[in-house]
């Protein structure tokens, strides 16, 4: 998945390229990069962006017969967090939805599950088809003064609820979308325990593995053992965070869940998690071109 700037797919552009020559999997598409309009012309604007992006795709498969090549639509996706700024990509045209901290106040999963139809309807209409979402961090101990505080964008600090509340959204999203929206819940191992934001540096948990499967851990649990089939999160967004006490001793060079191959397979293959693996779930990397990873291998740490 890539991110480029502006909405431009011209054959001149660099994003026509990557999905034309390159053959990218797909994109995501950021408020930030310009790639959507002003209002009110924001979601028939996003529209079409996203069904030129896709014609890209059909024509570069289908320039030449005799490759044999199959089409596959691209993923185009999207973190729509609800309560406007700064969390939404799409600030007009969507219905307004509350914040995730919102609903979990509610205690009520059948509210999960109707702002996640509503989303998941409205966006699948637009044309995206992967949804970076939804948060399943547990924030046992709020600090809106801290860097690290995700604020509003959690169910709450209770692993059970937000385990429930994860399900209950992401049943909606898949109902909402009639079954065409991919979900990838965030942010894996879980960050709500994390010393600092790791949008701007490598964090740290200082956790073991046992306490990570009682806070952390378990609302992934949820979302990866549901008997519920549609309650079952697609894909898993592995954050970039470092954990202390599982990953041993913290360095300046001991590299992020993300990128040590060893304690991360050590994460997958828990129970919970193989059945789920088994069955095609998906493991996403969160963004590969953040200032926390530049800086980190920047500064000697190891590949």
């Amino acid at each position: 998945l890539v991110t480029f700037s502006g909405t431009d797919v011209s054959e001149e552009s660099q994003i026509h390229d990557l999905i034309a020559n390159r053959h990218v999997g797909g994109v995501v598409l950021l408020a930030e990069n310009d790639n959507f309009a002003a209002e009110p012309d924001t979601v028939a604007a996003a529209h079409q962006l996203i069904a030129d992006l896709q014609t890209v795709e059909w024509d570069a498969t289908n320039t030449d017969p005799s490759l044999g090549k199959v089409y596959a639509p691209l993923f185009i996706g999207i973190s729509q967090e609800g309560d406007g700024v700064p969390d939404d990509q799409i600030l007009s045209g969507m219905t307004p939805l509350p914040n995730e901290m919102a609903i979990g106040a509610t205690w009520k999963t059948e509210d999960a599950e109707r702002v996640g139809s509503v989303l998941g309807t409205e966006l699948s209409a637009i044309g995206f088809n992967l949804y970076l979402g939804p948060s399943l961090d547990v924030v046992e101990s709020p600090n809106p003064s801290a860097r690290s505080d995700l604020g509003t964008r959690v169910f709450g600090g209770d692993p059970f609820w937000v385990g429930e509340m994860g399900q209950a959204y992401i049943s909606g999203l898949h109902a909402g979308s009639g079954g065409r929206m991919v979900v990838i819940a965030k942010h894996f191992p879980g960050r709500g325990g994390s010393d600092r934001s790791p949008e701007d540096e490598v964090a740290t948990v200082r956790k073991s593995l046992e306490q990570l499967k009682q806070v952390e851990l378990f609302p992934f649990f949820a979302v990866t053992t549901s008997t519920d089939a549609g309650a079952v999160a697609d894909g898993l967004l592995v954050s970039h965070i470092r954990y202390q006490g599982f990953q041993g001793n913290i360095r300046a060079t001991t590299r992020p869940v993300s990128f040590d191959a060893s304690a991360l397979s050590t994460i997958l293959t828990l129970p919970q998690f193989s059945t789920w693996r088994g069955n095609g779930g998906l493991i996403v990397s969160d963004d590969l071109g953040s200032a926390a990873v530049r800086d980190f291998y920047s500064l000697g740490g190891e590949i």
